[in-house]
């Protein structure tokens, strides 16, 4: 997963964020896990886990829709990075099999997400050692 399009997984995954009920979607906010297998690669993940990441990681640290729970307006580095019109936009924003650079799991995505607030910030993730791993993602 990407950190947001504002700085991109492609710029981290920067994709990741930790929060309550109303910044999020379908995933359940109390659930520890994304229930993918924590073993397995980012880049190799099936549209379909790659779903469930997304909101699970929704649930905990961003928002689906605009404007969504998230306040999309505010400056950077103040701006929210996990912030999706939907799942598909996540799953899209998500890293491939050609990202070969990206050697993350689930499990160490989920570590990451579990660390930040909701409406994690890019600065947010940066400031989590559990992150740094993801930054190739």
């Amino acid at each position: 997963m990407r950190i947001r399009q504002t700085i991109g997984l492609t710029t981290v995954i920067l994709s990741l964020t930790l929060l309550v009920p109303a910044c999020g979607s379908s995933g359940s906010p109390d659930s520890s896990t994304s229930g993918v297998d924590g073993s397995k690669q980012l880049i190799a993940l099936t549209d379909g886990e790659k779903g469930t990441v997304c909101d699970w990681m929704i649930a905990r640290a961003g928002s689906y829709g605009n404007p969504g729970t998230c306040d999309r307006t505010l400056p950077a580095p103040m701006t929210p990075v996990f912030v999706y019109l939907d799942q598909a936009a996540c799953i899209a924003d998500s890293p491939g099999p050609s990202r070969t650079g990206c050697q993350a799991t689930v499990a160490q995505l989920e570590a990451c997400i579990k660390t930040l607030p909701a409406c994690a910030t890019a600065t947010d993730v940066s400031n989590s050692s559990a992150c740094a791993l993801l930054s190739s993602c």
